[in-house]
């Protein structure tokens, strides 16, 4: 009996505990404290940034990183980006620095998207020129980095561009005498210097692997060769319309052909297509021959009539 009042009093006394411990509730986990506010102004500069990255290389995309720059610019100067000044002045530079390293990295795959295609358009290159000139001239540039070796890169692209770009104009500027004087006689050494230049160009891509992409500096080295035959023709033809008819001022008709026809002839005789290459190299010797024999039928005529 006394043992069950033992028992009777333990379960009791658990029932009573039980009941207490619900009562009182089970211990919970305090919640974690709520994240940090976000600032807005920090997140659209961010978010733009990010927008700006993605953006097609095939389009230059200067507009959007400049409002992007004078946003950064406004919320600093408005203290938009922290309540202290340190802070402030924390955040514009980490946003200008990273929009700095977005834009570049951008900038510099629509250049090479620019530098890959075989239509080297000229307003494409003179932005490309002047905003890697730019961009190159920041404090945000780190000196040594990629980004500044792919600027190097871009400012050796257009020195050999440029350098292939002038001797084409040289070549099409080529001048010969134009007094057209028996002792004068057309530059063919010269001319043949320019036409080997122009061959190794081509031979060397271009002597860069993004400049022989560019089939307009292609193409204006594969017609020099052309252009400086019909440049030589054109003198000869030339000389011989000027001496043309001259024969009534020799005494003979040996004297004329020794001194003028064998002169004029001879100089036809150096035009010579291992330099030049060109298809229509027989006809136009032709048409100079023809032009020259003409005057020399009428020296015939004029000194046996």
């Amino acid at each position: 009996m006394k043992a069950l009042k033992i028992i009777i009093a333990i379960i009791a006394l658990v029932a009573i505990s039980v009941g207490v411990y619900f009562m009182i509730g089970v211990p919970k986990t305090p919640p974690p404290p709520p994240p940090p506010t976000k600032n807005q102004f920090i997140d659209r500069i961010e978010h733009e940034t990010d927008s700006l990255s993605k953006l097609p290389n095939s389009k230059f995309c200067k507009d959007f990183y400049l409002d992007i720059a004078s946003q950064i610019d406004d919320f600093y100067k408005s203290n938009r980006f922290s309540n202290k000044q340190s802070g402030n002045v924390q955040w514009k530079e980490n946003l200008s620095k990273n929009l700095y390293s977005a834009y570049t990295e951008k900038f510099i795959s629509q250049a090479n998207y620019v530098f890959n295609g075989s239509d080297w358009n000229i307003p494409d290159l003179q932005f490309i020129r002047n905003e890697y000139q730019s961009l190159q001239k920041s404090n945000l540039l780190e000196k040594g980095s990629a980004v500044d070796n792919s600027f190097n890169q871009i400012q050796q692209v257009f020195s050999k561009y440029d350098e292939i770009t002038g001797f084409i104009s040289e070549c099409k500027r080529f001048s010969y005498p134009t007094t057209y004087s028996l002792s004068e006689k057309f530059p063919i050494a010269e001319a043949e210097n320019k036409i080997s230049r122009a061959r190794e160009y081509l031979n060397t891509g271009l002597g860069n692997i993004y400049v022989k992409n560019c089939t307009r500096l292609q193409d204006g080295l594969r017609e020099i060769p052309q252009a400086l035959f019909d440049k030589q023709v054109n003198y000869l033809s030339k000389k011989i319309r000027y001496w043309s008819g001259n024969f009534t001022n020799y005494a003979t008709f040996g004297s004329y052909s020794r001194n003028l026809y064998d002169s004029l002839k001879a100089e036809i005789g150096t035009l010579n297509n291992n330099i030049f290459n060109i298809n229509n190299f027989d006809a136009e010797n032709k048409r100079l021959q023809s032009q020259l024999d003409s005057d020399y039928q009428a020296a015939y005529n004029y000194f046996n009539k």
